[in-house]
């Protein structure tokens, strides 16, 4: 039995397939028990980032303090050395350590409305679309539950099986897309997750593959983030949409 709620119509199978990715990230009790998360990233390339102005127009912060059960992140030294950003379930502010302002943008998504979203991205930007990213990527598997299941297939070979889920999140949570797709393994691992990430525009449909995998404190954390185009679900594995590597991670409880 699922240990963590579910939205309407999950089956049988596609429960006990999030109640063992659930397991293997440690149970709803720990995950509960979660207060930050902090990676320290190494690189960051890919056509996504280059597009929107990695080095030029943004940059990237020594480290990411992330608050999952709240939707909330924080990077250090960013946009520069002495300086913070925050991003609060959609909401963004850049800060000086002293604590002065230097800009702020509550539910940021709404300035990438039509051709908008195709601009390069200025700090703000990049803090939304890194911050909700990395909210959501770690409180998955626990709060996919509320998500209604579109769909779920078994799919792979059969001695290495993959579950399926296809998903559609509630109106309103800051994430890619509403409706995603999660391959997980026998073990429970999240292996590959498809979205389309509509804030960059329409040809941002990824597969992202969740590498490098490594228990942090009873906490599965993915070192290496690895994002390639995909046409359905057909992967074009020599189109880079974007890589992310970290060298040190910690969860504090």
């Amino acid at each position: 039995m699922v240990n963590v709620p579910i939205g309407p119509g999950w089956t049988p199978r596609a429960a006990a397939a999030l109640a063992r990715a659930c397991e293997h990230y440690g149970g709803a009790d720990a995950w509960r028990a979660i207060r930050v998360i902090r990676l320290v990233p190494t690189e960051i390339h890919g056509m996504i980032p280059w597009m929107k102005g990695f080095g030029r127009t943004f940059s990237m912060p020594s480290a990411f303090e992330i608050f999952p059960r709240d939707r909330r992140a924080r990077f250090l030294d960013y946009p520069e050395h002495g300086c913070a950003g925050a991003y609060d379930d959609g909401s963004v502010r850049l800060e000086r350590a002293t604590g002065e302002l230097l800009g702020e943008s509550r539910d940021h998504r709404r300035t990438f409305h039509g051709p908008a979203k195709h601009r390069r991205w200025m700090p703000a930007d990049a803090l939304y679309f890194f911050g909700y990213a990395l909210t959501h990527y770690h409180a998955l598997p626990f709060t996919l539950g509320d998500a209604r299941l579109i769909g779920s297939r078994t799919e792979g070979a059969r001695s290495a099986p993959l579950d399926v889920l296809e998903v559609e999140f509630p109106a309103g949570l800051h994430t890619h897309c509403r409706r995603q797709r999660f391959y997980i393994d026998e073990a429970g691992r999240i292996v590959r997750h498809d979205y389309h990430a509509e804030v960059v525009g329409w040809p941002a449909r990824g597969a992202h593959y969740w590498n490098a995998q490594r228990v942090v404190n009873g906490f599965p954390i993915a070192f290496e983030r690895h994002v390639v185009a995909r046409v359905g679900s057909t992967t074009l594995p020599f189109f880079v949409a974007l890589h992310a590597a970290f060298r040190a991670a910690e969860v504090e409880r």
